[in-house]
């Protein structure tokens, strides 16, 4: 069963026939090889030492430097140029030989990047978010969906996850002008966040209440509209959950501190991407620690409290990437996990006439003007100008515009004039997401 078939079942097969065949379906996932391969393996991991941990760890990375040198074009040709043999690779310290792989060298030499080996059952295509420019698009193994369950399972298990729980779920997927879809293989009630809003809320809390799911799961700024919503008509779920899982999005600690005390639930994540190279589980909150039998995880120093993330996965064969240096910003913490930065991305913020930068940091609000605003984004075109769209409660008032134009000005001190308008929605990614910030690229 591979992704093609997953995603056929979940956007295509009707819903009497999804919850007919939803045994079975989610019987043919956790029952796969793979998955059962990498779950077994972390369940016997909790029995060794740190040190066989990081044994493993290198011989994997040792077998993916040699794959990619026999296999791959692209690293058969560094490799030689900066005379680096992966056979005589021995330690982890051996890596900082190897130059980063960025966005732009994957997209110039996409092709010579794919092995020239066949991968057992196939692979498919995946695309970044693209948040931030243009998408990248990433040739993956099929079976990596099953070994990166694996992974995410073993991880909620931790928060009392069993395998027969139900979903909630909060993501864009192809709904079909439908309100919800039913997903057999994770047991899963997908809420669209398209479609979230006063005039669905009805529909959607009885349809949650029917389903009656353990756990909310999702895009963090979705659940938390869902949750203002909540709040803005004293409306509560009947349903018993035990907790919150948020993925895919950066996590935005207020809003996250709001749906946690709203719903009266601890709230779970992990950090990764789209590429597949790097994974790694939250251990106290905003403390992310790299997983070593996922890939290998760097944090590359950039300036004196600051790492740049750089990520080797061991999941994908059929197109290795090594030493790959994301976009996401981290600092040390006195534990020695990691924190990410703002909003993940340094990029991410406002430009003032000048070109002056303003991140993401500068525009958390810490003031009672904003407590009748439900949601904000940012949308800029052109330097030194930017939109300011807010989703309101009931309880706004215009003479809240006043109030928060002073206080842009006084963070921004006029170096950026904001325009402030009231609407019925944000806007949200093709797959449901909200980047707080939008822009096109600012010329020079």
């Amino acid at each position: 069963m591979n992704k093609h078939f997953l995603k056929k079942i979940r956007d295509y097969m009707p819903e009497s026939l999804n919850y007919i065949a939803s045994p079975f379906i989610r019987n043919r996932l956790i029952k796969n090889k793979e998955f059962l391969n990498y779950y077994n393996l972390l369940e016997n991991r909790e029995l060794l030492s740190p040190e066989s941990i990081k044994e493993y760890q290198l011989n994997q990375l040792k077998q993916i430097l040699n794959h990619s040198y026999q296999t791959v074009p692209y690293y058969r040709e560094l490799f030689n140029k900066i005379s680096f043999d992966p056979a005589k690779f021995s330690s982890f310290e051996e890596m900082m030989k190897i130059p980063f792989l960025t966005k732009t060298i994957i997209r110039e030499n996409f092709s010579k990047l794919i092995s020239r080996e066949k991968v057992k059952n196939g692979t498919y295509m995946a695309f970044t978010g693209g948040s931030t420019g243009e998408p990248l698009k990433v040739l993956l193994d099929y079976n990596s969906v099953f070994r990166e369950n694996a992974f995410i399972y073993y991880f909620r298990k931790k928060a009392g996850y069993k395998f027969e729980d139900k979903l909630v779920t909060f993501r864009g997927v192809e709904f079909n002008d439908k309100l919800w879809k039913y997903n057999p293989i994770y047991n899963e009630l997908i809420i669209s966040p398209f479609r979230l809003s006063r005039l669905t809320l009805e529909f959607y809390v009885t349809k949650i209440n029917d389903f009656n799911p353990q756990y909310l799961n999702g895009y963090l700024s979705s659940i938390y509209s869902f949750a203002k919503l909540l709040e803005e008509f004293h409306i509560k779920l009947t349903a018993n959950l035990k907790g919150i899982f948020l993925i895919s999005e950066n996590i935005d600690a207020e809003k996250r501190t709001f749906i946690e005390q709203f719903f009266n639930l601890k709230s779970f994540t992990h950090y990764g991407h789209s590429e597949r190279c790097i994974l790694a589980e939250e251990i106290i909150p905003n403390n992310y620690k790299f997983d070593d039998y996922y890939g290998f995880g760097e944090r590359v120093r950039i300036e004196s409290n600051s790492c740049s993330i750089v990520g080797t996965g061991f999941l994908n064969r059929s197109m290795p990437l090594i030493r790959y240096r994301t976009e996401d910003i981290c600092t040390t913490t006195d534990n020695g996990y990691f924190s990410i930065i703002g909003s993940r991305d340094s990029s991410m913020g406002l430009f003032g006439k000048n070109n002056e930068f303003f991140g993401h940091a500068a525009f958390n609000f810490h003031s009672d003007i904003f407590k009748n605003v439900s949601n904000y984004q940012f949308v800029q075109k052109e330097k030194g100008k930017a939109d300011l769209l807010i989703i309101v409660n009931k309880n706004f008032k215009l003479s809240d515009v006043d109030l928060m134009q002073k206080e842009f000005s006084k963070k921004t001190k006029g170096i950026v004039d904001f325009n402030i308008e009231v609407v019925d929605s944000l806007i949200l990614t093709p797959t449901g997401k909200l980047n707080i910030f939008i822009s096109n690229k600012i010329k020079e």
